[in-house]
């Protein structure tokens, strides 16, 4: 795995208050929270430096996913800090990494900040076939992860 940079964020209000802590690197911040049954997976404002580091970061992402137990979790993906970015590659390279981040979950969802970063996510659902909600309300997507 290719070092990842020295700079990671500092906490900051989180959608799930009573969270446990999982995760923090460069780029993702995960908290689970058992009582909700809500496993968050935040993206930081840190860009990747190369798509290497993009799968590296998505492989420790991915099995400290698979560590929690996914079955026993609804997914909520924060994407609002996300550097936007669409390039040929990089739509190739999530393409093909958004099912294993996103499969196995009772129910997913997706926090954005705009239109277009729902556009670019729903792309990649028409892709995977992983059904998920993809909004930029919050208190929406809390009652759908939580419901049934």
């Amino acid at each position: 795995m290719a070092p990842l940079p020295s700079r990671v964020p500092p906490p900051r209000a989180s959608l799930l208050p009573g969270a446990r802590h999982v995760l923090r690197t460069p780029h993702f911040i995960v908290q689970a929270d058992d009582f909700l049954g809500i496993l968050l997976t935040e993206r930081t404002d840190v860009p990747y430096a190369s798509l290497q580091e993009l799968e590296d970061v998505m492989d420790e992402l991915c099995d400290t996913l698979d560590e929690q137990g996914r079955a026993r979790y609804a997914l909520l993906a924060d994407l609002r800090a996300a550097p936007g970015r669409n390039d040929p590659a990089f739509e190739t390279t999530m393409n093909r990494l958004t099912p294993r981040w996103c499969e196995g979950f009772r129910r997913v969802g997706v926090l954005v900040q705009t239109v277009i970063g729902q556009m670019q996510v729903q792309r990649y659902a028409r892709q995977d076939g992983i059904e998920r909600l993809i909004t930029t309300d919050e208190a929406q997507l809390l009652d759908y992860l939580t419901a049934g």
